[in-house]
């Protein structure tokens, strides 16, 4: 199983019973924490159907802010993120970024809303503008796909991602080694790792996907694959 850094968990724990709430958690960090809790402590908000980072809280909810990504070019999931990872903020004070029709908006807590602002102002050298919007937003949300069809020998998951994004074996173990992919919202350790329908993963600066099925086998006993790329 992929490691978890205990640390954080306790930490987790802390804040909540200090503050009443968490900041923004994974589902790897709610899953251990359901071990050292009972399920009464806590309520879980859930910002999107399918959030990768939630909140734990008590009684009240803390202030989240939906920041709405204003640009005059189409931008990337992959990229705006790369450029919050590049501005030294943690994991926790950030949540899912999403996209509705062309526009991209992202989850972050009250405290680094001035921060946002003032230093995410580009992505990938196109000029951006951070426009603070109702969280009700949200609701309008649907997850979007692209739908990618590959041939792989095998459903590793360094195998699946070498194909995917047309990079060799050796340069996935370094993403592995470099804590960049993430398999079901936890950091992935083993490059033989075998992917199952319906599995979650990203890799850092190239997006997030959804394996959606095995479509048939070849002759030469290889696979053919749906993989869903959220948009």
């Amino acid at each position: 199983m992929a490691r978890i850094n205990n640390y954080n968990v306790e930490k987790i724990i802390d804040e909540l019973n200090n503050k009443g709430h968490s900041k923004f958690i994974n589902n790897l960090e709610l899953m251990e924490i359901k071990g050292k809790l009972h399920k009464n402590e806590y309520k879980i908000y859930s910002p999107l159907e399918e959030s990768s980072k939630l909140i734990l809280y008590k009684d009240e909810l803390p202030n989240i802010i939906l920041l709405k990504i204003n640009s005059k070019v189409k931008l990337r999931h992959q990229d705006i993120m790369g450029t919050i990872y590049s501005l030294g903020v943690k994991e926790d004070t950030f949540g899912d970024i999403f996209k509705i029709d062309d526009t991209f908006y992202f989850f972050c807590l009250e405290e680094l809303k001035d921060y946002f602002k003032y230093n995410l102002n580009s992505i990938k050298n196109n000029s951006v503008v951070l426009e603070e919007v109702d969280l009700s937003i949200k609701d309008l949300y649907a997850p979007e796909f692209e739908e990618i069809k590959l041939i792989v020998s095998s459903l590793r998951i360094d195998n699946v991602i070498s194909t995917l994004i047309n990079r060799s074996r050796g340069n996935i173990e370094d993403l592995i080694n470099n804590k960049d992919i993430n398999l079901n919202y936890s950091t992935e350790f083993k490059m033989t790792r075998l992917l199952s329908p319906g599995d979650i993963f990203s890799v850092r600066r190239y997006g997030k996907y959804k394996f959606k099925e095995i479509v048939t086998e070849t002759k030469k006993n290889k696979l053919v694959i749906i993989i869903q790329k959220y948009l």
